[in-house]
């Protein structure tokens, strides 16, 4: 793997405010600083790293002046590589402006790889707090290593518990089992206020502290018209972000928690976007709230886009290139748009307007990183390429979108080898999308990229950032028969509503005998494993690849949800959850994994025979562990000739259990060896520590 190209990166840096490249140098000593006048700075926010590299890494922070101003504010970095800082390899002045919103991103090159550095800000007489980072080790090198997964942090729903888990875990730990890195993998914001309200609908109802303070969320500076009361909207009176400036306050108000600032100045964090960085739902640069195709909203994207660079530390221009694939990673570059119609799908589903192209292009974050020989990390965008979910038209005793009506869609004019039907099947419904190419996730250009870095790596494990999972979410609810309903997915946001581009990136995997694939998502707001399979509808589908996805930090499980949404019918309750004396059951864990009517069997007699005999291996294909009572993270730990990975759930995140963390309610352990092109994926569990999640006592 290359080095970063110094040419290329100066000249990226030129074009955004508060960005900067540094070299450093051999240790030296450093003399004490001259006596300067404290109390004028502060850094509100922290400080960060991030993309490791072996001979480089990404510095961030944001200074803020006591005495509010839109001055420039001188900032000393410095780097060492001991926490006394008795030595230092670079010590820099930079200025941040408030054309970066005073946000500093310092790309700093020529150290030495695989060593733990430690750097600190200064402006005047105040300083930051201490930043601890790594570095990556060379591509050559022989080196497990150990990362946290994580994702879905909303504010309003719950306090950071699990990063302050992490880290007291960490922290307790021997060396060698210490964290490298932290994989985020989106929805690190929510770009709504008026998640939780009272029952009135009019007050937020906001969470109390173990010291007793409330967590407010103020106002946006900006913010939407606040949302209609409707039967269909769930959270009326809420406000969304429309400008920089709401992004901006945004992040400022994730970061004030003290955890996530803890856990960011701990370990380099390697992320990427979902769609709550921008929009609910997002695909290329529409929203979705009150839409059914979706609004344009370029300026919102162009503006997410901004603030997204500003606050996190990620290498885009100059990331090192994979093999012969070429990096099409590129820093933020401001553009004018105006939210302009959308013109519809042609060769593609990517919007041809002029403004749409220009707000996607603004910044490319697609990527990849290299730690060693063990693992290639390929960070994939799901949400600027993406078109819309195909979902189906409202359709008579059919309340979840069918299995059968979401792939025709979904496959547009190539449904039926090129003869699509004219209406949807078993209805008089026109096929909308009739004439529309198939749907895509990734878009054309990042498939492509996608399955040359697949091919072209050359490290024993190619681990897939996935932000949302490719594991099926399937309720067989046809196979009971009192439903008159078809066979059902939960939700089409996510690969779910892509069938034919996920069959084609599997069959890819097990044509071209890529091996060791294993994709870590987020977003579902629960904890999953299992195999991936090229064909999730075949008779008989290969096993190509695994996935983890880890439940949320903060943000309401899938459970309570669904209990909520499912109390007016007391048959879908009852695959949903039902009572053991004092205990609620997720029953949903069983629906997805052994079907519908092993799920209602235990419901019904709460006996796990009568649910054991009703068992459907071809529910949910694929998956072998759902636990959607859960909030929390995993940890993957990598060497050369296995994947163990943990799956860990905390307890309730709207209680504050201050800095010693969230309990651990269990862990849910797999483990995968490594397997040779032409092999099966065989995954291992899951075993736990602590109670067990349901069906798995």
């Amino acid at each position: 793997m290359s080095p970063l190209n110094r040419r290329t990166v100066l000249k990226s840096l030129a074009g955004f405010a508060g960005t900067f490249l540094a070299s450093a140098a051999a240790p030296f000593s450093t003399a004490a600083p001259r006596s300067l006048t404290s109390g004028r700075f502060h850094f509100p926010q922290g400080v960060a790293s991030g993309d490791p590299q072996p001979d480089g890494i990404v510095l961030w922070t944001r200074v803020e002046a006591i005495e509010e101003t839109d001055a420039p504010v001188d900032v000393r970095v410095q780097i060492s590589p001991t926490p006394d800082f008795t030595s230092v390899v670079l010590d820099e002045m930079l200025s941040a402006t408030a054309a970066s919103d005073h946000t500093l991103r310092l790309v700093v090159q020529g150290l030495e790889p695989d060593t733990i550095y430690f750097y600190r800000f200064a402006a005047g007489g105040d300083h930051s707090r201490l930043g601890r980072t790594h570095t990556a080790p060379v591509s050559t090198a022989e080196r497990p290593t150990r990362i946290a997964f994580a994702s879905c942090q909303n504010y309003e729903q719950g306090f950071y518990g699990a990063w302050a888990r992490m880290l007291a875990d960490d922290l307790a730990a021997p060396t060698e089992q210490h964290i490298d890195f932290v994989l985020f993998l989106g929805d690190f914001i929510y770009e709504v206020r008026g998640d939780r309200w009272n029952a009135d609908m009019k007050n937020p109802k906001w969470l109390e502290g173990a010291d007793g303070r409330k967590r407010i969320f103020p106002p946006f500076p900006d913010g939407s018209t606040p949302w209609p009361s409707t039967s269909w909207n769930k959270n009326p009176g809420a406000t969304n972000a429309v400008s920089l400036a709401d992004y901006r306050f945004l992040y400022r108000l994730y970061l004030s928690d003290a955890y996530l600032q803890a856990a960011r100045a701990r370990w380099p964090f390697v992320s990427m976007w979902d769609d709550h960085e921008f929009t609910n739902d997002a695909w290329q640069s529409h929203d979705t709230y009150f839409d059914k195709g979706g609004k344009p909203a370029q300026k919102r994207k162009v503006a997410a886009n901004q603030a997204w660079f500003e606050y996190i530390p990620a290498l885009l221009t100059g990331m090192p290139q994979t093999g012969r694939v070429a990096n099409s990673a590129r820093d933020f570059k401001w553009v004018d748009v105006k939210d302009s119609a959308y013109l519809g799908p042609q060769q593609d589903w990517i919007d041809p307007n002029a403004d749409n192209r220009a707000a996607l292009g603004s910044m490319t974050i697609y990527r990849t990183l290299r730690w060693g020989k063990t693992l290639e990390l390929i960070l994939t965008d799901n949400r600027s390429y993406k078109s819309p979910p195909p979902k189906p038209p409202q359709i008579e005793g059919q309340s979840l979108p069918a299995i059968e009506t979401v792939k025709l869609l979904d496959l547009g004019r190539t449904a039926n080898e090129g003869e699509p039907p004219a209406t949807i099947p078993d209805t008089e419904i026109p096929n909308p999308r009739r004439q529309s190419p198939p749907g895509s996730v990734l878009g054309s250009h990042q498939k492509q990229w996608f399955k040359d870095v697949l091919k072209e790596s050359d490290a024993r494990w190619k681990i897939w950032a996935n932000s949302f999972p490719a594991l099926p979410f399937r309720l067989n609810i046809g196979d009971f028969w009192l439903s008159g309903m078809k066979n059902s997915l939960l939700g089409i946001d996510g690969w779910n509503g892509y069938p034919s581009e996920r069959q084609e990136l599997m069959e890819y995997i097990r044509d071209n005998g890529v091996s060791n694939v294993v994709a870590c998502a987020g977003d579902h707001h629960m904890h999953m494993a299992g195999l991936l399979v090229d064909d999730l509808d075949a008779d008989a589908p290969n096993a190509v690849a695994v996935e983890f996805a880890c439940a949320g930090i903060s943000s309401e499980a899938v459970f309570p949800g669904a209990s909520r949404a499912s109390a007016s019918n007391s048959v879908f309750h009852s695959i949903v959850t039902y009572q053991s004396g004092d205990e609620t059951v997720e029953n949903l864990n069983l629906a997805l994994l052994g079907g519908v009517n092993a799920a209602i069997a235990r419901s019904w007699t709460g006996s796990s025979w009568a649910s054991d005999a009703w068992w459907n291996d071809t529910a949910s294909p694929g998956l072998t562990y759902i636990d959607t009572n859960s909030n929390g993270y995993g940890i993957l730990s990598v060497n050369a000739g296995r994947v163990e990975a943990n799956l860990v759930t905390i307890s309730n995140p709207e209680v504050d259990h201050g800095p010693k963390g969230s309990p651990i309610l269990r862990k849910a352990k797999f483990t995968l060896r490594a397997w040779a092109p032409g092999q099966t994926p065989e995954l291992i569990g899951p075993t736990f520590t602590g109670k067990p999640a349901f069906p798995f006592e």
